[in-house]
């Protein structure tokens, strides 16, 4: 039983765990002089992704 809660909630934890790791990517690209295009759109992506997480985490745990 407390098994299947955790399998059922397995996208969430990677989501949890996610958060660091794009904002270490964010930090990243964002330190990088004279980007190309491909990099500004890696930035946003992995911008995005940090927000998203957020914001899908503090649903996980009904903050918001």
């Amino acid at each position: 039983m407390k098994y299947n809660n955790i399998i059922k909630n397995l996208s969430h934890y990677g989501d949890i765990i996610a958060i660091p790791f794009f904002a270490i990517l964010t930090f990243y690209f964002y330190n990088i002089e004279n980007k190309s295009i491909l990099e500004y759109v890696l930035l946003l992506f992995s911008m995005g992704g940090f927000i998203l997480d957020i914001f899908y985490t503090l649903i996980f745990y009904h903050i918001i």
